[in-house]
């Protein structure tokens, strides 16, 4: 096998690692999108910055300006593991590339969005479930008692939600919608309004390949929720999936129910 054929078979069977399949956890109560630190960091990368000499350098405040060593630390961990414990070189190359096009583009936002979500049990179960049905429901408008009412409905199956204080349920509400706002899937600041986020197909793309290294294929791939990240439907999947066929990122077809997808296109370290 040759380092290239290596790369790719790691970078698809490293996929497995990403879904955060953990007990529920309120650890996103203290740090919400962190955009800004996110974007330095890959931005670092994409300049040359060693992944391995990484953390030293946040931590040492020789990259992220905070003064406070124990934020710079906490803020670290927040994003490793968002991005770096499942050690998947490609998607961290992905987002290098990606923040070359600026910190609020779709191509970096989509792609860092795709992980926050996946990285997290509690908040794929928000995205996925109550904020999906209220958009749906064409019920655009979306507040901090939405998120409590959904907390206290999960308490009912995850006992353990029971066993946090008020207060830091509160900050989990408070950090979720404020980050879903920076990722763009709402807008606004007191009164927040659901709204669908621009999705770059390289972020398509990292999903579709999630989803079939863990075993999905054909029609299960459409109809598979994580696609309610990106509040779309059936036919918002199948005209993306459309585009990376055209690109020739994939093999895509769709005959009625029958639904056959193939790759084309496969991680590739020359950026």
């Amino acid at each position: 096998m040759t380092r290239s054929e290596g790369f790719v078979a790691h970078a698809f069977e490293s996929l497995r690692s990403v879904r955060d399949k953990s007990p529920l956890s309120a650890r996103n109560s203290s740090k919400s999108a962190l955009i800004k630190e996110i974007y330095t960091i890959f931005q670092a990368i994409s300049n040359g910055l060693s992944v391995e000499n990484l953390r030293q350098t946040v931590v040492e405040g020789r990259l992220l300006l905070h003064s406070s060593y124990e934020t710079r630390r906490s803020i670290w961990n927040h994003i490793n593991r968002r991005y770096f414990a499942f050690n998947n070189e490609w998607v961290i190359l992905s987002l290098a590339e990606a923040s070359k096009e600026g910190m609020n583009s779709p191509s970096f936002l989509s792609l860092a969005y795709l992980y926050y979500v996946l990285r997290d049990k509690l908040t794929f179960k928000f995205v996925t479930g109550p904020l999906w049905k209220r958009w749906k429901d064409r019920i655009t408008t979306i507040d901090k008692g939405d998120f409590l009412s959904f907390l206290d409905k999960e308490s009912q199956e995850n006992s353990i939600i029971d066993r946090w204080y008020d207060s830091t349920k509160r900050k989990l509400a408070s950090n979720m919608l404020s980050a879903l706002r920076d990722f763009g899937v709402l807008q606004g600041v007191m009164r927040k309004k659901i709204q669908r986020p621009t999705i770059a197909p390289e972020t398509v793309f990292h999903l579709l390949s999630i989803l079939m290294i863990e075993g999905l294929r054909g029609q299960n791939i459409i109809e598979a929720p994580d696609w309610r990240m990106f509040l779309w439907t059936n036919a918002d999947i199948a005209h993306a999936l459309n585009e990376l066929s055209s690109r020739r990122w994939i093999g895509f077809e769709k005959t009625g129910r029958t639904v056959i997808i193939e790759l084309k296109k496969f991680p590739d370290v020359e950026k």
